[in-house]
């Protein structure tokens, strides 16, 4: 699987929808393949010098971030995908911060 690393300086991130579950089709939680930690996924509105994008960021455990609030993905990549007809590039960060958090080193 291609991943690419998303550049996220220069860009304002706010929350959008609040961090929910990610279900797999038959409603079970999905969790990391690695570290079996529990997904969740959180709607941001991206806002750059091009304008708006909403994004849906998977991330492992639920971020403690609210509904409107700036906030900063962390370690943010881009992983385009393609099942049959269908396309499109789906986004997982290590963990979503609130923007005015002092930036840590990146595990």
């Amino acid at each position: 699987m291609a991943t690419i690393k998303v550049d996220t300086s220069g860009t304002r991130y706010t929350v959008g929808a609040a961090p929910r579950p990610k279900n797999d089709m038959d409603g079970r939680q999905r969790t990391d393949r690695q570290t079996g930690t529990p997904l969740f996924t959180t709607q941001l509105v991206k806002v750059d010098a091009e304008g708006a994008e909403i994004l849906t960021i998977t991330t492992p455990g639920a971020p403690q971030v609210d509904q409107g609030a700036e906030v900063r993905p962390v370690g943010l990549i881009a992983i385009p995908w393609q099942q049959g007809q269908r396309a499109g590039v789906a986004f997982k960060a290590d963990r979503i911060e609130p923007a005015h958090a002092p930036a840590s080193k990146a595990s």
